[in-house]
């Protein structure tokens, strides 16, 4: 075999650029999330189950059983910064990975007059905009009896889990 320059032979060569695409790959991997995760909710009639789900940052909430539904994060209702989602009606699979920690209150805006409304909570600690929440209630204009039905089953569920 020929040397190569710096002493290594053609084998040493080839041994290292096998080698090299699976190290990028693995410092690609390092970067994402370790434990990321997919939640489902589902709908059964003008509800969604589960009506109060808690997840890690990073992890991805899939709705489905979405026809005749749409899913939106509510006005005020989600921690500053984050994704202000939205879905179309009849989004099957409509999916949201939640980076910030906190607290979200989501509806379904076609049926939120039925109470189709629903919480996520991102991390393991108490949520730091409960307050912003609180204040935001009054302004929702439609369902607003709901809005507050979940934000106190969510606060409940708080209280079980810490």
């Amino acid at each position: 075999m020929a040397l190569v320059r710096g002493g290594l032979d053609e084998r040493n060569v080839i041994q290292i650029a096998l080698a090299l695409p699976c190290c990028a790959a693995l410092a690609t991997l390092s970067i994402l999330p370790a434990h990321a995760e997919e939640h489902i909710v589902r709908t059964r009639r003008a509800e969604w189950v589960p009506s109060v789900l808690f997840v890690q940052p990073g992890d991805t909430v899939i709705w489905q059983g979405m026809k005749n539904h749409e899913t939106e994060l509510i006005e005020g209702m989600g921690p500053a910064g984050a994704f202000a989602w939205n879905s179309e009606i009849d989004a099957e699979g409509f999916r949201v990975t939640l980076e910030e920690e906190g607290a979200y209150i989501y509806s379904c805006d076609v049926h939120m007059t039925f109470g189709m409304v629903g919480a996520i909570v991102v991390g393991d600690g108490q949520p730091e905009n409960l307050a912003e929440i609180d204040a935001a209630l009054p302004a929702v204009e439609v369902g607003q009896v709901f809005a507050g039905r979940i934000i106190e089953r969510m606060k409940r569920a708080l209280r079980r889990r810490n």
